[in-house]
C-alpha cells in the first residue's frame, strides 16, 4: 500500500506542467522514481506523472524490460529488438551472431537487421534477438545481446509514426558487423528467456501505468470516488500479479480477468472524459488504440493457458 499512499498523498498537489518532449518525461521519470526498485511501482508511478498517454505507455515499457533484465541500466531508454521482415516467431529471426576464434576482446559478431524498434530515436542500450545457429533438431537458437547504440555499425533509422501515441518515436537497425564482448551476450534460451516472457511482462507494467494515469486524471478532474477506488484496486492487483512468473498458465489466467475488469473500467468511465479539458480528452480518444494492440495474441494465449488446465469453458 506504500505506492498508492504515495499516489493519494500527492492528490491535491498534481503538477500540471505540460511535458513537452520524450527527454524531459525520462528526466522527470527518473526523479520520481528514485528509490522505487520493484518495475511495477516505477510504471505506475510514471502513469500518475505523465500528461498524456505515450508517456505512460514509456513508463511501462521501460519498467517491463527492467522486470525482465533487472541487471539493465535504470536511467537508460533501452529498445526492444525482435521483429524482422517476416516477423517475430523464432524462425522468422534471421540475424546472426557469431563466435570469432580471433582471440579479440569482442569475439562476438552481430548482423542483421530489426524493424518497429519502440523508442528507436531515443533507445541509448538496444536488447537484440538474433540466431546463434540451428539445434540438432532444426530449431533456430535465439540468443539476447545487450548493444549500446554508439557501437560500430548500429544503424538507426527512423519509421513513419503509428496513428497513436506520436509522441514515441519507431525505427529500424541495421547491425554490420557489430562486435561484442561475451559479456554483452545474455544467459539462457533467448525465447524462452526473454521473448516469450516479454509478451505477459508488457501487458502487465504498460496496464499499470495506464492505471497510474487514469487514477491521476480522476483525481485532477474530480470524478466520482469510486472511480479512483476502483483503479486502485486494479493498481494494487497489477502490481501482485507482476510478480509472479509470466510463464505460468495461472498468471495468464488472472491477467485475463485483469484485462476484463480493465475493459469494464474504460467503458464506464468514457462519459467522464467529456469532464476533461480538451486536448487531454482528445489524446485520450486517439491514443486509447494503443490498448488493443496485441489483442488476438492475447486472447490466444489465454485460450492456451486455460488448455493446459483441460478446460474448454469459455
Amino acid at each position: 500500500m506504500k505506492l498508492l499512499t504515495r499516489l493519494l498523498s500527492q492528490s491535491g498537489g498534481i503538477d500540471r506542467s505540460e511535458i513537452r518532449t520524450l527527454a524531459e518525461w525520462k528526466t522527470l521519470f527518473d526523479r520520481e522514481t528514485e528509490g522505487w526498485d520493484n518495475p511495477a511501482d516505477r510504471a505506475v508511478i510514471g502513469g500518475f506523472i505523465a500528461d498524456r498517454t505515450a508517456y505512460a505507455f514509456a513508463a511501462g515499457y521501460e519498467s517491463a524490460l527492467r522486470r525482465l533484465v533487472p541487471a539493465l541500466p535504470t536511467r537508460s531508454i533501452v529498445s526492444f529488438c525482435v521483429t524482422e521482415e517476416k516477423g517475430g516467431h523464432p524462425s522468422s529471426v534471421k540475424s546472426t551472431l557469431r563466435r570469432t576464434e580471433d582471440g579479440s576482446a569482442k569475439p562476438w559478431s552481430l548482423n542483421g537487421s530489426k524493424k518497429f524498434i519502440t523508442m528507436a530515436a531515443e533507445a541509448e542500450q538496444l536488447l537484440v534477438a538474433a540466431s546463434a545457429g540451428t539445434s540438432p533438431d532444426g530449431r533456430n537458437m535465439i540468443r539476447m545481446a545487450l548493444i549500446s547504440r554508439s557501437n560500430a555499425g548500429v544503424a538507426i533509422q527512423a519509421m513513419t509514426g503509428l496513428p497513436f501515441v506520436p509522441e514515441i518515436s519507431h525505427g529500424t537497425v541495421t547491425f554490420t558487423d557489430v562486435r561484442l564482448r561475451d559479456e554483452d551476450i545474455l544467459p539462457g534460451d533467448g525465447y524462452r528467456d526473454y521473448i516469450r516472457p516479454f509478451r505477459t511482462i508488457e501487458d502487465l507494467h504498460v496496464f499499470a501505468a495506464i492505471a497510474g494515469f487514469i487514477f491521476r486524471v480522476s483525481l485532477l478532474h474530480g470524478w466520482p470516488r469510486v472511480v479512483s477506488e476502483q483503479t486502485a484496486s486494479l493498481i494494487a492487483c497489477t502490481r501482485a500479479l507482476s510478480v509472479e512468473d509470466p510463464s505460468s498458465p495461472a498468471t495468464h489466467i488472472a491477467l485475463g480477468g485483469l484485462q476484463a475488469q480493465f475493459s469494464s473500467l474504460l467503458s464506464a468511465t468514457a462519459p467522464l472524459w467529456d469532464t476533461v479539458d480538451e486536448k487531454t480528452r482528445a489524446g485520450w480518444e486517439r491514443d486509447r488504440a494503443l490498448l488493443r494492440v496485441s489483442e488476438n495474441a492475447r486472447a490466444k494465449r489465454l485460450e492456451t493457458a486455460w488448455s493446459r488446465f483441460g478446460t474448454g469453458q469459455a
